[in-house]
């Protein structure tokens, strides 16, 4: 099994979910089993020869039927629970409480909750929340601190499974005029079981319904998935990332696909015309870097304009880079952790591969970045957040990283904040009012707001 995200409950809940979505189908099969034991069960006691080890065949059949059908049940209603390693998901506290950092002391409330496994959120400047429900698929809006009981109408046909569906969500620059909300998704294609990451776009007026949607750009065919990231950068391009690179098969290195790609687009799905490897023929000149593994975090530095990138180890080895122009970051061949099984990676510190700016080892699975710019916090303006799903493949050790930087962007400070909610931290961002708001997956994922304490 191809395991991603650095974290076995990451994959073992994807599996269990498409194993939901096909529980008819595998019933039928176990129907059509029994049948088919039923007519061999008459066609051995028609023949001549030992009836009572015919129906001791049978019986073991019939056994193996209800023990895979108990199985298939379990794995249906408890099996998501499980695989996180805890029966009953950590759950959020009902009133606001206060927690203590390095240098604050904070407030953290849950803003609104009930939303399965989200992906990402979207602050708007309204104070509208939007929010990516990965696998049903859905958008749901937050209006006021309450979740809307129905999705909004108007996405597109989008294809679910392991790791795949409604995946990132960025407010257009201009948002406040064009209402435009760009997101990530994929798209079902009629050759086999495969399909294409998505870029689309939608108005999002505050009604219940998204308006003139338009499919911006259509990838490569690809049959295994992961998340993806979008963030504008300050020339009005908009940057991707693409997953589906998770095992040591070399499509990160493969310049004709997209797994484990990072691409730059226009705010059209069109193609830059100063995009590195344009006018090769032998790469797609979307791809602006490569030799990634799963990529979900992008953000664009305050002041140098850099794009930072949050990509996850194996093993261990997750790492910030600070992305370069057609630029090879190693995956498969080279990296910080360990491959699935143990087996230690070769270091990428060589000619031709471009080294991490930070890493972390155990791995955190960091997922969301966040340069923050407010004033709720002026002792973070420059700070670094990274959100993360678990420490070291520990269930409930997720959290927010916070990472300090000088002027030359090296490292001064590091810590850990709100592990005390033992969550997976999926996303991060900074709202209109300031404060830093973290998005939840969980099967009950929440939106949680971080202020001040007063």
């Amino acid at each position: 099994m191809v395991l991603g995200e650095q974290e076995f409950g990451e994959d073992n809940i994807s599996i269990i979910t498409q194993f939901r979505n096909n529980w008819s189908r595998y019933w039928k099969k176990i129907v059509n089993y029994s049948a088919n034991l039923g007519a061999h069960l008459s066609q051995c006691r028609s023949k001549p020869y030992d009836h009572n080890h015919c129906y001791r065949e049978f019986q073991m059949n019939r056994f193996s039927i209800a023990l895979f059908s108990l199985l298939l049940m379990q794995a249906i209603y408890t099996g998501p629970a499980y695989s996180q390693g805890r029966q009953i998901p950590y759950p959020l506290p009902a009133e606001p409480i206060l927690l203590e950092t390095y240098d604050s002391r904070i407030k953290v409330s849950v803003v609104a909750s009930g939303i399965p496994r989200p992906f990402s959120f979207q602050l708007l400047p309204d104070g509208d929340i939007l929010v990516a429900d990965r696998y049903t698929p859905a958008l749901r809006v937050i209006r006021n601190d309450h979740l809307d009981p129905e999705p909004l109408k108007g996405l597109p046909s989008i294809r679910t499974g392991f790791h795949s569906g409604l995946l990132d969500l960025e407010a257009h620059p201009q948002y406040a005029t064009n209402q435009l909300v760009y997101f990530t998704y994929h798209t079902a294609l009629e050759s086999g079981n495969a399909y294409a990451i998505t870029l689309g776009r939608a108005r999002y007026d505050g009604s219940d319904t998204l308006k003139d949607f338009e499919q911006l750009y259509l990838g490569t065919p690809m049959t295994i998935s992961g998340g993806s990231r979008l963030v504008f950068a300050p020339d009005g391009t908009i940057f991707m990332t693409v997953g589906g690179a998770m095992d040591r098969q070399p499509l990160a290195q493969d310049l004709t696909r997209l797994e484990g790609k990072l691409l730059r687009l226009n705010d059209d799905g069109s193609v830059p015309q100063d995009n590195p490897f344009v006018g090769r023929t032998d790469v797609r000149p979307e791809i602006y870097s490569y030799g990634h593994r799963d990529q979900y975090g992008l953000a664009i530095h305050p002041e140098t304009g850099e794009l930072f990138h949050a990509e996850l180890g194996p093993l261990g080895g997750d790492k910030i880079n600070i992305i370069k122009a057609g630029a090879n970051y190693g995956w498969p061949l080279y990296g910080y952790g360990s491959y699935n099984d143990g087996e230690p990676m070769q270091h990428l510190n060589r000619e031709g591969i471009e080294p991490a700016l930070i890493i972390w080892q155990p791995g955190i699975v960091p997922s969301g970045l966040l340069f923050y710019e407010g004033e709720a916090f002026p002792q973070w303006r420059g700070n670094l957040f990274a959100g993360s799903i678990q420490r070291g493949r520990l269930p409930g050790t997720g959290g927010l990283e916070r990472i300090v930087f000088d002027d030359r962007m090296w490292e001064q400070q590091r810590e850990t904040i709100a592990t005390e909610l033992r969550q997976r931290i999926r996303d991060v961002s900074q709202g209109p009012d300031g404060f830093i708001y973290l998005l939840t997956e969980e099967l009950d994922g929440a939106v949680i707001r971080i202020e001040p304490a007063q």
